[in-house]
């Protein structure tokens, strides 16, 4: 279980970008070693010639771009990093393109990621061009940041249109309308400054996939989650895929979660013997909400804008109570103070925790798996009840882990012209960001869901 916080801690601040070369030098060269110890056996890309040639044309002065990456995982960030400082100088190698200077790039991140996955990163992600933004809030800082990188920087800049990891790879959860905001933003600058470049959205996909070997792997971890559930080993025919111990896992889980709430918060759930998927999915959503309702309302937050919306929300609100803005400085408080300021960062804390378990609940879809699913399935399924059960117990995304090595698989697609959906966009602004996302979305689904078109 993680720590509670013993006291209010500063205001997190916005971060300016701050590159150094030196870093960057290091961060290219030791990316493919720190995709290693991901446990990343091997990486396989598709479509870099998009990528190569929008690099050229930006260098050449004829266009800006925007990277938009599917963030299936919490490893991703170092794929984008070595997207772009590693990956697209080979390709570019490859076809014969001279770039005359080296392809480098900026990425988003939320402005608390130091807080769960290490404060050294608040030093580190700056240097390597990273712009912080504040979770549920775009502050006018992160903003005019994020507006004079999309127009005068010399490389292009790495957003997850999803708005958080998604745990996923064959689903693509709904895309928020940032991107293609920022697209138009990008467009509508340029044309204020009088210059003719054009402005793409580049789709690219990342996908992780396990061999057949792995499915001992799989079994362990499955033993896992029962022993800390306290369930009984089941025996199963051999060579039998785990769908009935992934079942009675998740049903376990929703019991002891739904008593829970029931017990200690006045939660009603709807009762009923129905043990189909579709009822087992109903209780996890149903849950989903007692979860995040019950942060909503200790923080005062209304329930507005969908989903990721109300998560962000939430933690926004959270890390305000933790990280107060009205101490300038917690050292100088009298005892008394301190100690309020610290009982407060405390039941913060702990609310927090309702918000936790809503944001990984929400990508167990029962629907996903089936007794037939291949082992890329079963691992995400079964490393996300893992993570149900991490957060039950008190943790959050820092705890969730990879339970054995897998290949990685970078699909870039064609770069989506922000100029197609200009008129749209000058007839209703709204429509326009909504079309212009629908179309990355679909681009997305043709790469990443089995059955679509351009599967």
């Amino acid at each position: 279980m993680l720590r509670i916080p013993d006291g209010p801690r500063p205001p997190l601040q916005f971060l300016p970008p701050a590159r150094r070369p030196w870093l960057l030098a290091i961060g290219r060269w030791g990316s493919w070693l720190q995709i290693r110890m991901l446990g990343i056996r091997k990486v396989e890309t598709t479509g870099g010639r998009h990528l190569v040639e929008l690099y050229r044309g930006m260098q050449e002065g004829r266009a800006r771009f925007i990277i938009a990456f599917r963030h299936p995982s919490t490893d991703d960030g170092p794929l984008v990093f070595r997207l772009m400082c590693g990956i697209a100088p080979k390709e570019a190698a490859r076809l014969g393109v001279r770039l005359p200077r080296a392809p480098r790039g900026y990425f988003l991140y939320g402005r608390d990621v130091p807080e769960w996955a290490g404060r050294w990163l608040a030093w580190v992600f700056p240097r390597l061009g990273a712009l912080s933004v504040f979770p549920g809030q775009l502050d006018s800082s992160s903003l005019s940041a994020i507006r004079r990188c999309l127009t005068e920087a010399p490389h292009p800049l790495a957003v997850a249109p999803e708005g958080q990891v998604t745990y996923h790879n064959e689903k693509v959860a709904a895309l928020e309308p940032g991107t293609a905001q920022l697209g138009f933003c990008c467009a509508e600058d340029l044309r204020r400054q009088g210059r003719a470049e054009e402005v793409f959205i580049l789709p690219v996909c990342f996908s992780y996939h396990y061999r057949e070997s792995d499915w001992k792997g799989l079994a362990r971890l499955l033993a896992r989650i029962e022993r800390e559930c306290g369930l009984p080993p089941l025996s199963l025919a051999p060579g039998a895929k785990p769908y009935v111990r992934v079942m009675r896992a998740v049903r376990h889980l929703l019991d002891r979660a739904e008593e829970q709430y029931a017990r200690f918060y006045g939660v009603s759930f709807r009762q009923g013997g129905d043990d189909s998927v579709g009822a087992l999915q109903r209780r996890v959503d149903a849950l989903v909400e007692a979860a995040l309702g019950e942060a909503e309302r200790f923080f005062r937050v209304a329930s507005r804008g969908d989903w990721v919306q109300r998560v962000l929300a939430v933690r926004h609100a959270g890390l305000t109570w933790i990280h107060r803005e009205d101490l300038a400085s917690t050292d100088a408080l009298p005892p008394l103070e301190r100690a309020l300021a610290g009982r407060v960062a405390a039941e913060a804390w702990l609310r927090l925790r309702h918000m936790e378990l809503a944001d990984v609940l929400e990508y167990v879809r029962l629907d996903y798996l089936s007794p037939d699913s291949g082992i890329d399935r079963y691992v995400e399924s079964v490393t996300t009840l893992w993570d149900v059960v991490n957060r039950l117990e008190g943790g959050n995304i820092s705890g969730r882990g990879t339970p054995f090595p897998r290949d990685a698989r970078i699909e870039i697609a064609e770069p989506i012209p922000v100029a197609r959906f200009r008129e749209s966009y000058k007839a209703n602004r709204r429509r326009g960001v909504a079309a212009l996302t629908e179309e990355i979305l679909s681009v997305f689904r043709g790469m990443a869901e089995p059955g679509r078109e351009g599967d």
